[in-house]
């Protein structure tokens, strides 16, 4: 799942990433992510999910209750396996322990 946008745009990435310039609306995000996975498994059903791999940008600046909407979404539709892999990345220096715990 792609979540373009981080504080800033590192040097070296190559990534399609966007420094934030703003407040995102995050529920019409993850509407528009959600709408594009229903599309797609319209065009080509998928088998059971094993891992959803969180990229961007910078996913964990997103609040967890837009992640988990997303999660929770997959599962409604079946298709993630219980002992799936879940991955998010985050920056370090825009994270802190309390939102992890």
């Amino acid at each position: 799942m792609h979540i373009p946008w981080c504080v800033r745009k590192c040097p070296y990435c190559d990534f399609n990433s966007h420094a934030l310039r703003g407040p995102v609306d995050q529920a019409a995000y993850v509407d528009a992510l959600l709408c594009d996975l229903d599309h797609e498994t319209r065009r080509q059903p998928l088998g059971e999910i094993g891992s959803i791999f969180f990229g961007g940008g910078t996913p964990s600046l997103f609040a967890s209750e837009s992640i988990a909407a997303i999660l929770d979404a997959v599962r409604q539709r079946d298709r993630l396996v219980p002992e799936a892999e879940i991955t998010l990345e985050a920056n370090p220096g825009a994270s802190d322990q309390a939102r992890f715990a």
